[in-house]
């Protein structure tokens, strides 16, 4: 009887399916908040997941765009003559910087787009 008590705890740990490994789940709570605050109503800001707008694209897609870097993501930030008409609101240098490094920590070298 002491036997298969002891086994139940491992076959229900068995069960569980492990959860996918991101930076993301390290990054900064304030700048997810932000991300989410700024930019969650039309992108997916999460390590996993398709954006509420069809139109905009997800934050692990453009984070894992072929040749992005953290310059050329704050250059464009920073420039909101870059930001479609849609999105009709203002970056403060800090909050760029934030933004960046969130977005940074969706980076992933087995990233593959969910559609």
């Amino acid at each position: 009887m002491v036997l298969p008590l002891m086994v139940f705890p491992l076959l229900l740990a068995a069960c569980q399916t492990a959860q996918p490994q991101s930076d993301a789940m390290q990054a900064d709570p304030e700048d997810r908040a932000l991300a989410e605050a700024a930019c969650g109503s039309c992108h997916s800001v999460e390590a996993y997941g398709l954006s509420p707008n069809a139109a905009a694209p997800e934050w692990p897609r453009i984070a894992n765009t072929r040749g992005l870097t953290r310059a050329s993501l704050t250059t464009w930030l920073t420039d909101a003559h870059n930001y479609p008409a849609d999105m009709d609101f203002y970056l403060d240098e800090a909050e760029v910087e934030q933004l960046v490094d969130y977005m940074m920590t969706l980076r992933r070298e087995d990233y593959h787009p969910p559609y």
